[in-house]
């Protein structure tokens, strides 16, 4: 696991999971299957993202494919910390 994806994951576990208890989250679950960012959560997400990262999320960038899982959004944050 890299640095981002702890950090990500992290973020998710005490900010938008109402158990606060990583063991029931792993690296493959779906996020968006499991219910644990809806629109709300989302926001809080992208918004931590560019703060902690320093990058820009587009509207285009907002799309389930990025943000299935952890390792899909780590993979979005390295391409954007990149400038793709």
């Amino acid at each position: 696991m890299t640095d981002v994806e702890k950090t990500i994951r992290k973020f998710v576990v005490e900010e938008l999971m109402f158990q606060k208890d990583e063991s029931v989250l792993k690296m493959d679950d779906s996020l968006l299957e499991k219910r644990v960012i809806d629109s709300a959560g989302m926001l809080e997400l992208v918004s931590f993202l560019e703060k902690q990262y320093g990058i820009a999320i587009g509207r285009t960038d907002i799309v389930p494919e990025n943000f299935e899982t952890i390792e899909s959004i780590s993979k979005l944050v390295d391409a954007r910390s990149q400038g793709r």
